[in-house]
């Protein structure tokens, strides 16, 4: 979905950046520049940037001079307003970020805490008791082969069909396994995706 409402802010220096990358990087023609979060770091959670062929279901799309940024419908909350930015100094450059939700931050300038992070709202609990039961279902299939899933975050999004982001962390035997990503995609997002439509995506962290 294409909106001329601006979500994040990228300053002149952190858009030739992504233009740099996009022209310097073989393969990346016409791609666009996702930001989100995942769940860990110092903080709670750390910034994710990456260049992607193109939109998916439920991305949020904003137009740039070049090529667009992407970002997923249950990250809006976390990123509504923040300022990305493109730093060089002697010793280190990289991507800063300026963002009003968070409330604690890590001096890796990569990592942020909220109050108000989705995993304590009430939409959150609910629809994260809703994923444990299903996972309930799943785990003893999984914990037969001397593996186990762990649930991290629930991001619920706005409530819409694929609006919804879980993110688990494979443990025992299914940790690190060459067959993690056909499990992942196979069995559990499979089940998750059939038994609450509101899930749009199922990611793995460390």
């Amino acid at each position: 979905m294409t909106t001329t409402a601006t979500i994040v802010e990228l300053t002149d220096r952190a858009r030739r950046q992504v233009q740099h990358l996009l022209g310097s990087t073989a393969g990346t023609e016409n791609f666009a520049l996702r930001i989100g979060v995942d769940p860990g770091g110092c903080s709670g959670y750390t910034y994710k940037l990456a260049l992607v062929p193109g939109p998916e279901a439920d991305d949020l799309v904003f137009a740039q001079d070049g090529f667009d940024v992407v970002v997923h419908t249950s990250m809006i909350d976390l990123l509504r307003g923040m300022r990305v930015d493109y730093a060089e100094t002697l010793t280190s450059s990289g991507f800063t970020f300026t963002n009003p939700n968070a409330k604690s931050s890590c001096g890796c300038g990569s990592s942020f805490g909220s109050s108000e992070s989705p995993e304590r709202t009430e939409a959150d609990a609910l629809l994260r008791a809703q994923v444990e039961d299903v996972m309930s279902e799943i785990r003893p299939f999984l914990q037969g082969d001397g593996g186990d899933a762990e649930i991290v975050a629930v991001l619920a999004g706005g409530g819409q069909p694929g609006s919804a982001e879980v993110h688990l962390r494979l443990t025992g035997a299914c940790g690190g396994c060459s067959s993690a990503g056909a499990t992942l995609s196979g069995v559990i997002e499979a089940r998750l995706k059939e038994a609450l439509p509101e899930i749009g995506r199922v990611a793995l962290v460390p």
